[in-house]
């Protein structure tokens, strides 16, 4: 909850009613709640929010803000950013000795993707999200902002930028190894405007909120300089891993990448290597996940022995329980033929 002196900074510049704010709780994951400071402002809800920050954040955020106002003013579903009075997008204040970074979100509507079953995850929601991302990588091929390096590549991400992450998976020598590589070979892919530029970064189902055939995006604060397969790669990686069986336990792998992979060339087209490129990206963001949710050396029977799963299945390849990568290859291939 922001302070007293936050909210009168915000209601000032912003020109809102203070009257207005309240504190809305939403469900952000299963069984998880979130406190949100909303605000009222010509009939619209709004999400407030005030980050403390250092200069690079301040950068990164602003550079954040404007890219989410780029693509709400070219027709793509996200929640969209609040100008000030004065036409800005970030407001920058100090209390107690700490700066922050205030701004404000229209507050998007609709479902999350298994709050109403089929209604919400079923092949017309996969072609949707497919077509959002779709549109969102054809405008950032177009997007030149002010200073792009305010957002981070992909690249600089590697070695140095794992940092400490990178040194715990010595812990693992195996899975060392497949990651040294991994970076290695995702180092060496070609950079274009038609394969490479700003993405989300983070755009699974728990990014998004089901409403008809809206697909609204919201949470672009791992938004990076990437190849566009990462954010693919990224999406259908937690799709299947969340939602790969439906609530009769039938497996939706095919429907899930056929659909979402349609609802993409729909709206954006990339060649098929890159197409070719989705399942070593769907690798990489496995590992990124195993760090913090299965990391335990120590105790290699912990999470339910969820860690010597996931070690198992890095090493051999495999995706989730009986689905290989090589076997995700040939779902892609017959998508896009």
């Amino acid at each position: 909850m922001v302070s007293e002196y936050l909210l009168e900074t915000a209601a000032k510049n912003f020109g809102f009613d203070i009257g207005t704010h309240k504190i809305k709780c939403v469900t952000n994951w299963p069984d998880q709640e979130r406190e949100l400071d909303t605000f009222k402002k010509n009939g619209k809800d709004y999400v407030l929010q005030c980050w403390p920050h250092f200069v690079e954040q301040r950068r990164q955020t602003r550079a954040e803000i404007y890219f989410i106002d780029y693509l709400a003013e070219n027709g793509i579903s996200v929640a969209p950013p609040l100008k000030t009075t004065n036409g800005e997008l970030v407001v920058l204040a100090s209390e107690n000795g700490m700066d922050y970074n205030i701004i404000a979100f229209e507050l998007v509507n609709g479902l999350r993707w298994n709050e109403d079953g089929p209604n919400t995850w079923n092949s017309r929601v996969f072609f949707n999200w497919g077509k959002t991302m779709g549109d969102m990588h054809r405008l950032a091929k177009k997007y030149n902002p002010a200073d792009r390096y305010d957002v981070p590549e992909l690249t600089e991400r590697t070695y140095e930028g794992w940092g400490p992450h990178f040194d715990r998976l010595k812990a693992y020598p195996q899975i060392y190894k497949i990651t040294r590589e991994l970076l290695d070979t995702i180092s060496l892919l070609p950079k274009d405007k038609d394969s490479f530029g700003l993405i989300h970064g983070d755009l699974h189902q728990e990014n998004f909120l089901i409403d008809g055939d809206r697909i609204n995006v919201f949470d672009f604060n791992d938004n990076i300089y990437a190849w566009f397969v990462l954010d693919i790669g990224i999406a259908l990686f937690h799709a299947l891993w969340w939602g790969r069986k439906d609530g009769k336990g039938n497996d939706l792998t095919d429907t899930i990448v056929g659909n979402f992979l349609k609802g993409y060339l729909s709206a954006n087209r990339l060649n098929g290597f890159w197409f070719s490129k989705i399942p070593l990206f769907m690798k990489y963001r496995q590992i990124c996940c195993f760090i913090p949710w299965f990391f335990d050396p120590e105790n290699m029977d912990s999470h339910n022995g969820q860690q010597k799963k996931w070690i198992h299945s890095i090493e051999n390849d495999i995706l989730f329980d009986d689905r290989h990568l090589a076997s995700i290859s040939d779902i892609i291939e017959k998508a896009i033929s």
